[in-house]
């Protein structure tokens, strides 16, 4: 947070300072705005380029009947040979990363624009997947030649396309597995961004985006798991949950593979507070390698756990890894308990926010809880077969629930701020 003169001003006329600290603390906060003009300078750089490169293309494509095949391969290949030259002379002359950010995000689009249009002139067949696999596996090595985040995003999106594309959107389906061999060389670079940059804005975005393409694409390699994916799903959304609190990278920052991986085993929850979904999932059938690759996952988070040796600390949110295998046998014998142990876990955990926000006095994590409790409410005011007298009195509490923990966070609060006046 930047200081005025005035306050420097005040802090020297009161001797808190002496001028000389004034000016330093001036000459501070003035090299800190070089940065953040450099920021805005990539941002717009990368905007530049995206909106070029895809001027190029709506210019080409509005008048491309009238060009003869001859005209138009050199068209296809033109943006990508001139767009080629700008990268190399970024690299050559160490222009700064703005250069090269616009230089990889245009190269980006103009290898893409390439390969469409050569495949149009030449009637080339294939699929989107296809398309998008190649296009993503060209444009892998500007990561590392220009070091451009906005190419590293792209890469991670379309990657995720091209996942959802072959294994959601196509027919017939078919598993992914390209998509882990550009994770893999993804995978260099998001351990430098970790250790070299760990604050960083970019790093950030990708502790978010990395889990969430992750999250879209492990459907992709469930074909044949039927009901068991809603097994394999909570184990994958635990394991996330775990690496995000637990790996010692990320650890003390806050990251998707925690907060994603949290609403998705809540979800899971949820999913499971139906009796319909146990109904369903133990009439399913589950062959062997999906049961040892549910385990594998299960197993992953406790040793992420026994290694950051976290087994006594206050976060008990970690355990509904391990309850849930619990309830999915004993929903074998029995899906009505099943059932109920899913809405007891699902009430303890939204119990266990509202405390945890009233000790610590957060309102967000208190009203993260009673939300918990009160979606789990309406969901079991469809369901049962309760009176709406009853139903109407479980609305009635949770709504003085609402109010005694919100008060009772405001009485804590003013508590400790009397507590803290007074010993001053």
């Amino acid at each position: 947070m930047a200081i005025s003169h005035k306050d420097l001003q005040e802090l020297v006329t009161h001797s808190v300072i002496t001028p000389d600290n004034a000016r330093a603390i001036q000459q501070y906060y003035a090299a800190k705005k070089n940065p953040e003009g450099n920021t805005l300078l990539t941002i717009f750089g990368i905007l530049g380029g995206i909106l070029t490169g895809l001027g190029i293309i709506l210019i080409f494509a509005h008048n491309w009947d009238n060009f003869s095949r001859i005209t138009k391969t050199t068209l296809a290949f033109l943006p990508l040979i001139l767009f080629q030259a700008f990268a190399a002379w970024t690299i050559l002359k160490d222009r700064s990363a703005v250069w090269k950010e616009a230089a990889a995000t245009l190269l980006f689009f103009a290898v893409g624009s390439s390969i469409s249009l050569v495949a149009q002139i030449y009637n080339i067949s294939g699929d989107l997947g296809q398309f998008l696999l190649t296009w993503t596996v060209l444009c892998l090595p500007l990561m590392y030649l220009l070091r451009s985040n906005a190419v590293t995003v792209l890469c991670l999106g379309f990657a995720t396309w091209y996942a959802a594309e072959v294994s959601y959107l196509s027919y017939p389906g078919i598993t992914p597995w390209l998509y882990l061999l550009v994770i893999a060389a993804f995978a260099p670079l998001y351990h430098r961004h970790l250790k070299d940059h760990a604050g960083s804005h970019t790093t950030t975005a990708l502790n978010w985006l990395l889990p969430l393409s992750f999250i879209i694409s492990f459907g992709g390699f469930l074909h044949g798991a039927d009901e068991f994916t809603f097994f394999l799903y909570m184990a994958f959304f635990g394991l996330l949950y775990t690496v995000g609190a637990y790996a010692p990278a990320l650890q003390d920052k806050v990251n998707g593979y925690v907060a994603l991986g949290r609403l998705g085993m809540i979800a899971m929850l949820f999913f499971g507070s139906f009796r319909f979904t146990w109904h369903s999932v133990i009439k399913d059938y589950v062959t062997v390698p999906f049961i040892i690759f549910g385990l594998v996952l299960v197993a992953l988070s406790a040793i992420i756990i026994f290694a950051a040796k976290a087994l006594k600390n206050a976060d008990h949110f970690k355990y509904i890894v391990f309850i849930f295998p619990l309830i999915y046998l004993l929903a074998m014998g029995n899906d009505a308990a099943a059932t109920v142990a899913t809405n007891l876990l699902l009430l303890a955990v939204g119990l266990f926010y509202v405390r945890m926000g009233i000790r610590a006095l957060n309102f967000r994590i208190v009203n993260f809880g009673l939300i918990i409790i009160t979606i789990l409410t309406i969901c079991r005011f469809f369901d049962t077969d309760l009176t709406f007298v009853l139903r109407g009195l479980m609305f009635v509490g949770v709504g003085l629930g609402f109010f005694a923990a919100n008060y009772a966070v405001v009485k804590r609060k003013k508590l400790t701020a009397n507590t803290t006046t007074y010993e001053n």
